[in-house]
């Protein structure tokens, strides 16, 4: 779904981003993490093309593309529009600027809200909502386009920890029912590491794959070097029939990881 080859960015002489090489497959979720500044966000704006590499490559061989940003409408809490007209401006393309929904466009908003869980909150004022709502009728802008590949840039930023669980459940209900790919950015790893396939950590300049979490050779081989993306017969649940292309053929994740570990000193180690 994506792949960076040799990628490099930065804003005049500053280098933000230099030499990254990774790959997400189709179906996959995957968290990127890192410290603040380290260039995460600039990461997601690359993948998304608001941005351009200084060198390399940066391909997404998808154009359905649905993106939750950080900040969602927390700032704007007083924000005049109802669930619905919120939901609707993701068909703006499609609808048109001064031109009114259709039956069939409402309908798109209807199956979208059963899929998030928010169905009963269509005519909901923003303003009456809490942070966790807010971001799921957020999330539901983004699929109402029945997007292959779903963009999420700290989600969780200012919400609690139960309302963050119910968003990774759901995040994890489009992945494995929906077979949707998902690239998140988020700062909670063990809350959210669960469901992931794996995680890249953005630092220094680089993109790592990032190992911490590896506690034996089962793990290592399950998840990093032959781990097979789900595959789904698809759905309708999300507006138009939604059929994900088979993964191709299975290759290590990372051009910078060999596939093998050192072979142990002694025989017999457990990790």
């Amino acid at each position: 779904m994506i792949e960076v080859k040799d990628m490099s960015f930065g804003y005049g002489r500053d280098t933000i981003l230099s030499n990254v090489n990774f790959i997400v497959k189709r179906q996959e979720y995957v968290g990127i993490i890192g410290a603040n500044g380290a260039g995460k966000s600039t990461l997601m704006r690359l993948i998304l093309g608001q941005l351009a590499p200084s060198r390399g490559e940066v391909n997404v061989h998808t154009k359905a593309i649905g993106y939750v940003p950080q900040v969602g409408f927390r700032e704007v809490s007083n924000f005049p529009a109802n669930v619905e007209e919120i939901v609707l401006t993701g068909l703006y393309k499609e609808i048109g600027t001064f031109h009114l929904p259709k039956k069939e466009h409402k309908q798109k908003v209807k199956d979208v809200l059963g899929v998030v869980g928010m169905e009963e909150f269509r005519t909901r004022m923003l303003s009456e909502m809490s942070g966790g709502q807010q971001q799921r009728v957020l999330i539901a802008r983004a699929l109402i386009g029945a997007p292959e590949l779903l963009v999420l840039d700290e989600p969780l930023t200012g919400i609690d920890k139960e309302a963050g669980e119910v968003l990774y459940r759901l995040l994890d209900k489009l992945n494995k029912e929906y077979g949707m790919t998902i690239v998140m950015v988020t700062h909670n790893r063990e809350q959210v590491a669960r469901y992931t396939n794996r995680f890249y950590h953005v630092t220094n300049g680089g993109v790592h794959l990032d190992k911490s979490a590896v506690l034996c050779e089962e793990v290592m081989k399950d998840k990093m070097i032959i781990s097979k993306p789900k595959r789904y017969n698809g759905h309708s649940g999300m507006g138009k029939k939604y059929s994900p292309e088979p993964p191709e053929k299975e290759e290590p994740y990372d051009a910078s990881y060999k596939g093998k570990r050192e072979k142990k000193d002694k025989e017999g180690s457990e990790c």
